[in-house]
């Protein structure tokens, strides 16, 4: 450390350096408050997702929900275009809006952690003049 520096902080008064420390101490606490908020929000959000799930398997497309969870379980990145065949199949798009937003975001986060468990980027949209990927696709439909 430097001497001049070791001097300074020797000769700093015992209010100072308290006043320092009550700072240190009011940081700390606010970042635990920020994280604290962080897991709570997280927390919440969990749990508004599981109780839109559960409405979306216990409402009027119980029969078709539970086969595309099902479906969603055991799909690999290469079942692309058996989803938008399964999608067409079930006759999604005849859905209401809030129904097909809990269908497309079931799907937006299987193939996201697909994604990610593949080592790839999760999201990775085509270029305009590139085929739409499968998401875009189904998005497309759903509308």
């Amino acid at each position: 450390m430097n001497v001049f520096i070791r001097y300074a902080e020797s000769q700093t008064p015992a209010a100072v350096k308290a006043r320092q420390r009550a700072a240190e101490k009011r940081r700390a606490t606010a970042a635990e408050k920020a994280l604290a908020e962080r897991d709570d929000l997280l927390r919440l959000w969990k749990k508004w997702r599981h109780e839109r799930l559960e409405t979306l398997l216990n409402g009027p497309h119980a029969a078709a929900a539970q086969e595309l969870v099902a479906f969603l379980q055991t799909m690999t990145l290469n079942d692309g275009a058996r989803l938008v065949k399964f999608i067409r199949a079930a006759g999604w798009e005849r859905a209401n809006a809030d129904t097909k937003f809990e269908v497309l975001s079931l799907i937006n986060i299987t193939i996201t952690s697909l994604r990610e468990r593949a080592g790839l980027d999760p999201f990775d949209d085509p270029l305009p003049h590139e085929p739409p990927s499968t998401f875009l696709s189904l998005r497309e439909l759903l509308q």
